[in-house]
Parts: structure tokens; C-alpha cells; sequence
């Protein structure tokens, strides 16, 4: 069972409801220097901190040791709003704290990929005509495996995600972007791969293992909405009913280019 909770100003989180609830001391996190804290209100068995991600640069020597980032789910930049330039400065501080953070291959979160492009894409379309929108997003866990960087089956049955470092490490992200439209909500879905980058991770330090997987490519698709709750299990309500995507009767798309989205 999940219920959303407001994780302190600018992100909502999805949450299981069983899950005690530590008391609501207020951190207040810090950009400067890029540091990281820890939810207060969830245990620390839940969370995943500096003992997974350490230093992480993109100058490191090594990737070996540990090829994975703190992936902001929601941006700094999109959290960043509010009446005041301090309410404002309060909420993408808050961005970062581990639980808006998923281990993210160094050359997917850093590279000038397709995904951090469609981020940028969903928030140009709801600044346009200055509208207020909802952007939802999150890993999938354990989702049906698929052959290199092909879409997998929505259908299909679940597969373990890789582990490293005794984390599991998503194969698949998924974004919704809402918006409101003359005839009521729309609403599209994607999809992003970064198993051709991660499913080998076990080999790692065999020999130019790390440069294969730094260029192997991560995969964007639109997708329904109807075939995202079943990769991921979760009741999006009635979004499929305003998915703006004619997925259900031509099938996801790969996406190439931002010509290629359909909202």
C-alpha cells in the first residue's frame, strides 16, 4: 500500500504507509558543495547514503570502484520555486536528500543524454504559457528484462535487478509529465534503459569492461500510461484516461529526438 507524503518543501514521495515514521526533525540541506543528507523521518536501513556513493566526481580517476551516482529524481532546478528567492533557495536545497537520490551509471546521469534533455523539454512546455504542471517520476524495480536496449515486455515476467555493492541498482526510470489542456488533463509517460550500461556490472574490473559500458547507449521510450503501471506495479488513477499517447493502439515509441514526443 503506498500513500504520497510531502518530503519536506518541493518533492512529494511515495512511501509505504506501514513504515514507522521517525520525529519530523527538520534538516535543512546544503548545495553548497554538493552535500547530501539523510530523510529524518525514515530509518537508515531504508536509505542509501555516502557509505554506497562516497566521493563521487566526474574527474575520478577509477569509475571501477564505484560507477554509480546520486541521480536526483527531481531536480534542483525544477524543486527550485517559491514566493521568496529564500523559499525558493529552501526547496532545492531539499532535493537533496538521499531519498530523492537513485545510483544512476556516471556516464547516464552526467552525459548530455536524451533523459536529462526531456527533463528540460517537460518543464519548457509547462513554463510556454506560464502553466503549473505535475512532472512524476521514479525507478522501476525488478522489471522484465529485454534484449540490449529494447523496450521490455510490459507483460513480461519480473527479473532481478543487478546489485552492486549490496545495492540493487534499477534497470529502468520512468517520468510522467501532467499538464492541464482544453479539454481537461493530459498526460505523457517514459521510459528510460540503462541496462546495456548495468547488467554486466559484476564484471566491472575485467579488462575494458567499464569503457564498453560508458559507451554503451541508454534507451528513451514514450510509453502508455496503461503499460507503465504494469512495469511498475503502482496505480497512476485516472491518468491513462488523459494519456495524450496513442500507445494503446500503435505501441511505445522509441524516442530520438523531442520531434519524436507526443503530448
Amino acid at each position: 500500500m503506498l500513500d504520497n507524503r510531502q518530503i519536506f518543501t518541493g518533492v512529494a514521495l511515495a512511501g509505504l504507509a506501514t513504515q514507522r515514521q521517525p520525529s519530523p526533525v527538520r534538516q535543512r540541506a546544503s548545495c553548497e558543495g554538493d552535500r547530501w543528507l539523510r530523510d529524518p523521518r525514515i530509518e537508515d536501513d531504508f536509505q542509501i547514503g555516502d557509505e554506497f556513493y562516497r566521493k563521487q566526481s566526474t574527474f575520478e580517476a577509477d569509475r571501477t570502484a564505484n560507477p554509480f551516482d546520486r541521480g536526483h529524481l527531481v531536480r534542483r532546478l525544477d524543486a527550485t520555486w517559491g514566493d521568496t528567492v529564500a523559499k525558493a533557495k529552501e526547496s532545492g536545497d531539499d532535493s537533496f536528500h538521499f531519498t530523492n537520490a537513485t545510483p544512476q551509471f556516471f556516464s547516464f546521469n552526467q552525459g548530455k543524454q536524451l533523459w536529462a534533455g526531456l527533463e528540460d523539454f517537460t518543464r519548457d512546455v509547462l513554463l510556454k504559457d506560464e502553466e503549473k504542471g505535475i512532472v512524476m517520476n521514479g525507478p522501476v524495480f525488478d522489471g522484465p528484462d529485454a534484449e540490449d536496449s529494447d523496450l521490455p515486455d510490459p507483460s513480461g515476467r519480473p527479473h532481478k535487478d543487478p546489485t552492486f555493492g549490496g545495492v540493487n541498482i534499477p534497470k529502468y526510470f520512468w517520468k510522467i509529465l501532467i499538464t492541464r489542456g482544453d479539454d481537461g488533463l493530459k498526460a505523457a509517460a517514459f521510459l528510460m534503459s540503462q541496462r546495456s550500461q548495468i547488467m554486466d556490472i559484476d564484471r566491472i574490473h575485467e579488462a575494458d569492461m567499464l569503457e564498453k559500458m560508458s559507451e554503451a547507449d541508454v534507451s528513451v521510450f514514450q510509453v502508455s500510461i496503461e503499460d507503465l503501471t504494469k512495469l511498475t506495479k503502482l496505480d497512476f488513477g485516472n491518468l491513462a484516461t488523459a494519456d495524450a499517447h496513442e500507445a494503446t493502439s500503435v505501441g511505445p515509441r522509441r524516442i530520438e529526438t523531442f520531434a519524436d514526443i507526443r503530448i
